[in-house]
C-alpha cells in the first residue's frame, strides 16, 4: 500500500469518527432535547388534570348545595301549606260556632272533636320536611299548643252557655276564644316570618359562594 493509499484510509477514518461522534452527540443532544419537552409535557398534563378535577370538584359541591337549597324550599313551601290549613282551621272553627249556617257550625264542631295537640303539630304528609325546618321554626310550632288548647277549652264553653242565664259567661269566654284566636294567628305570622329569615339566610349564604 502506498503512502497516498495510506493517507487516505487514515484521512476517511478520521471522517467516520467524525461523522459517528456527530452523531452520537446529535442523538444525545435530541434525546436530552426529547426528554425535556417530555417532562414539560408531563408538567402540562398533570396541571390541566389537577384544574380539571379542582373545577369538577368546585361544580359538584355547587350542585349539592344548590340540590340542598332546592330541598330546603320545597320543605318550606310544605311548611307554608300546613300553616295555612292550621290558620284556616282556626277560623272556621272560631266564626263557625257562631255562625247561623247549619253546615258551617257542624263543621266547626266536628273540627272541635280532634285532638288539639293533633291540629296544632305537622301532620305525618310533612314528616320528611320538617326534617329541614330550622330549629327555631320547630321551636315556634311547639308555642302553639298551649294557646290553641285553650282557644278550643273557650269554645266549647260558649258552645255549652247557651242559656239566658249563662249569657254572661258566654260573653267572657266568646271573648277569651277571639284573643286566643288572635295570639295563634300572630304566632303563625312569627313562624312564617322565622321561615322567611331561614330561606333568606341560605340565598345570602348561596350568594357569598358564587
Amino acid at each position: 500500500m502506498t503512502d497516498h493509499s495510506v493517507s487516505l484510509v487514515a484521512n476517511l477514518i478520521t471522517v467516520f469518527l467524525a461523522l459517528a461522534i456527530g452523531t452520537r452527540i446529535g442523538y444525545i443532544v435530541a434525546a436530552r432535547g426529547a426528554a425535556h419537552h417530555m417532562e414539560l409535557l408531563d408538567r402540562h398534563f398533570e396541571g390541566s388534570r389537577q384544574l380539571f378535577e379542582h373545577q369538577l370538584e368546585i361544580q359538584r359541591k355547587f350542585d349539592l348545595h344548590q340540590r340542598s337549597r332546592e330541598e330546603l324550599k320545597v320543605s318550606y313551601e310544605a311548611l307554608g301549606l300546613w300553616l295555612h290549613r292550621v290558620g284556616q282551621t282556626l277560623d272556621e272553627i272560631h266564626f263557625g260556632i257562631a255562625s247561623d249556617d247549619k253546615q258551617l257550625h257542624d263543621k266547626a264542631c266536628v273540627l272541635i272533636s280532634a285532638r288539639p295537640w293533633e291540629v296544632v303539630s305537622p301532620s305525618a304528609s310533612v314528616a320528611a320536611a320538617e326534617l329541614y325546618w330550622g330549629p327555631e321554626v320547630l321551636r315556634k310550632i311547639r308555642e302553639l299548643q298551649g294557646p290553641y288548647a285553650q282557644f278550643i277549652s273557650c269554645v266549647r264553653i260558649v258552645m255549652m252557655e247557651d242559656e239566658p242565664e249563662g249569657a254572661a259567661a258566654r260573653s267572657r269566654f266568646d271573648q277569651e276564644a277571639w284573643r286566643h284566636w288572635q295570639e295563634l294567628h300572630s304566632l303563625i305570622a312569627g313562624i312564617k316570618n322565622q321561615a322567611r329569615d331561614d330561606l333568606m339566610i341560605v340565598s345570602l349564604s348561596s350568594g357569598e359562594r358564587s
